[in-house]
Parts: C-alpha cells; structure tokens; sequence
C-alpha cells in the first residue's frame, strides 16, 4: 500500500486508542475485510440517524400522525348536538376511544374492531403541537367525567325508542358545555392541521330543538 493509499478517507476507520492499538497488532483477528466491513455498517447506521432524527424527518412523521389523528375525530360524537346522541352509552365509548387512539395510536370502531394503527402523541416531536394534543386529550376526559355525573344526577331526559332518540337536557348550560367543549375540541384540531398544511375539521351539524 503507498503512503496516499494508507492516508485516504478510503482507508480510514474511526478507533478509540485502545481498539486501534488492538487491531493493529493482531491482523489475524482483526484482517482488513472486518474492518471494511465494520466501517460500512457504521456509516450506514450514522446515515440512518442523521435521517430519522433529523429536523425534516421529524416534520415528515408528526405530519403523518397528525393525519392518523384527524381520523380519529370523524365520527358522531363529534358532529352533533349533544341533544342528538344516539345512545349515551356509545358516546361515551367513542370518547374513550378517541382518548385511546390518541393516547396509543390504535383507532377503533364501536364495536372493538381496529380500524387503523399509528403510535401515540406522546412521539409528536413538535412541541406546540403535542402540546395542544395534550390539551384535546384532557377535554376528552373531562366530557366523560362530566358526562357520568350528568347520568348519576338524571340531568337530562330520554325520548324516543331505538335509533329515534332525543336526549333533553333539564340544564341548560350543561348541555351547551357538552356541545362548546367539542367545538374547541375541533378548533385545536383544526389550527394543528393549519399548521401541518392539510385540511381542517370540518363537520356539518345538525342542530335539532324540541
């Protein structure tokens, strides 16, 4: 080998003082076809780094989970009138399970089945964005919290049979906060979505009065 052959980048593989001491005086151990080998997986391994934790990389993924997440929130429970709910009990479960999908990134129907599966809020890299998920995510709880203390305290009336039903409200404000709260819910969702760049919520509701 000449002197510029054993000096190009070519040739080159990054030690510690020990390892290199090691390598150089057991060539049977360590031959040049290791190295070779060694140097190539190492430099895969830093290029697979640079591109997944890179700034744009991490765009490219919140960007997708966004998508995922926006998914989550086509659904009933997000686009009528508290007033309107078919069955309290499935409100509910569809709440929870929003809760859950963004929580864990497993998005289900009703009934349990998987629709879709993601990874949870928790990987969004874009702190303003986790952040307001965060919030969503919290709200959620909040509806079902308040929404079990309304059943405890009979705050509201059931009309109708089967899939005919009305739900009147005795509190007034009660049922507002129900239907405001998914409101600000959409509104949080929608300026995320602004941000990323792709189409806002938007849910045409039916709004019914006795």
């Amino acid at each position: 080998m000449t002197p510029d052959e054993r000096k190009s980048l070519s040739n080159g593989i990054w030690l510690c003082q020990s390892c290199s001491k090691l390598i150089d005086v057991d060539e049977t151990r360590y031959p040049t076809e290791v190295l070779m080998k060694w140097k190539a997986i190492a430099e895969d391994l830093a290029i697979l780094d640079v591109e997944t934790n890179s700034p744009a990389g991490h765009i490219s993924q919140d960007k997708e989970l966004i998508k995922f997440y926006v998914q989550c929130f086509d659904r009933p429970a997000f686009q009528d009138d508290i007033c309107q709910e078919g069955r309290m009990e499935d409100f509910d479960k569809a709440i929870e399970d929003t809760i859950i999908a963004l929580n864990t990134g497993i998005l289900r129907t009703r009934d349990g089945a998987i629709i879709k599966q993601a990874e949870g809020k928790s990987v969004i890299q874009n702190p303003d964005w986790r952040e307001k998920l965060d919030n969503i995510s919290e709200m959620l709880v909040s509806i079902r919290r308040r929404l079990k203390i309304a059943k405890a305290e009979r705050a509201y009336t059931v009309y109708g049979t089967g899939n005919d039903v009305f739900y009147c409200f005795c509190d007034r404000e009660i049922e507002e906060w129900f239907n405001l709260t998914r409101r600000e819910i959409l509104k949080i969702m929608s300026s995320i979505c602004r941000e990323v760049g792709i189409r806002e919520l938007h849910f045409p509701s039916r709004h019914y009065r006795w």
